[in-house]
Order: C-alpha cells, then structure tokens, then sequence
C-alpha cells in the first residue's frame, strides 16, 4: 500500500493547528477573567481539555504563551484597521478613525477588550506595530501643522495611557458611549486641534467606528 506522506504530514499540520487554536481561546477566557497574574497552567489545560505535556509542547513558558496571545489579539486588531489605512489624507482624523474603531472592537469582544488590559500591565512588550502606525500619524500631522511639535514618544505615552483607562471604563460599563467621544477629542486638543474642530471629529470617528463594528441582528 502506498502512504501519502503529503497527505498525512498536512493532516498532522492541521491538527497541531487546531490544538494551538483550541489553547490561545482557552488561555484567552481564562485570563480575561483571572488576570495573567492568578491564571495557572492548570486553568488553560483544564479549559482546552488538553494535558499539561500537551501545552508544553506548544508554550514551553508562561511567557511564551503571553506573547502568542498579544500577537493574535494585536494582528486581528490591526486586520481590522486596514480599511481606514488608505484615502484618508487629515492625520487628526485618522487617528481618531483607529482609536474609536480599536475601542468600538474590544466594547464589541469584552475578552478580548480585558485580555489586551491584562496583557498591558505585564512585562510583555507591547506590540511594535501599532507605536510605529501612531508614529507616523503623529509626525505626519506636525508635518502638515495639525498637531504641535512635541517629542513623538510623549504624545505616544499620552494617547495610549489615556486610552487604556478610557477602555477600562467602557469594558466595565462605567462610562457610557459619550466617554469615548469625549476621550478621543481630548486627546485631540492636547495634540493641538480647536476644542469644537476635536469634537466634531471625535463624534464623526464614533460613528463611523459603531457602524462598522455592529453585529447584523
């Protein structure tokens, strides 16, 4: 009998594919709602339904499956930001656009909202896409004179430390919709834009980030 050795290796490939998927989902739920810092390796095996050799086999640290889990949740995230990445030429309103649809994502997915928060107070590091894609809006936007000149990495720290408690608010339902609207046209002034040109941008951003992010009923 002849073996399909193609066949059998993708078979094989699959498989492995699908108990990874099956541990990120599990280790996703179960951090989302312990925290990284009381989630053990007993949680995730029990959740996945897999052996503790078994997870070793795919995250031989703790560690390990942290980062797995930022770059999953950070690529989905940014998949998402593709369509709002072009034909866009107003970096202020670009950056309002990516932080209300980011919000938008994780009030729509509260695991993955609390996994991004949970993931942020750890050492991990955070992903390097999304400071470079805040980067180059930034600069482009002193570039043009929308945004005053001030050291790139504050006006970073600025907009994402503002953001993470704005989405701690919103994940926990503390704050209504009106906070992210609020949150972004801050920022927004802060970076130098008219207080009513900041909230006219924020609210237009908003909407167009819950239009996209509604589930069809």
């Amino acid at each position: 009998m002849r073996v399909n050795h193609e066949a059998r290796a993708a078979a094989a490939e699959s498989r492995r594919a699908q108990t990874r998927a099956r541990l990120i989902k599990a280790a996703m739920t179960v951090i989302a709602d312990k925290g990284p810092e009381a989630a053990s390796i007993e949680d995730f095996v029990a959740a996945a339904g897999v052996s503790r050799g078994t997870f070793y086999n795919y995250f031989p640290t703790f560690e390990d499956l942290l980062h797995a889990l930022n770059t999953e949740t950070s690529e989905a995230l940014d998949k998402t930001l593709e369509p709002i990445r072009s034909g866009i030429d107003d970096p202020a309103v670009l950056l309002a656009l990516v932080l209300h649809r980011v919000m938008a994502s994780f009030v729509a997915d509260p695991v993955r909202g609390w996994l991004s928060l949970k993931i942020e107070s750890t050492p991990i590091p955070r992903q390097a896409v999304f400071e470079a894609r805040f980067d180059a809006i930034y600069k482009a936007a002193v570039a043009s004179g929308r945004f005053r000149d001030c050291e790139v990495a504050a006006a970073r720290n600025l907009a994402f430390g503002a953001f993470r408690m704005g989405l701690r608010d919103l994940v926990l339902g503390a704050v209504g919709p009106d906070h992210a609207v609020d949150l972004v046209s801050l920022i927004l002034i802060a970076f130098g834009v008219t207080p009513d040109e900041s909230t006219k941008i924020s609210r237009e951003a908003f909407s167009a980030a819950r239009a996209a992010t509604r589930r069809p009923e």
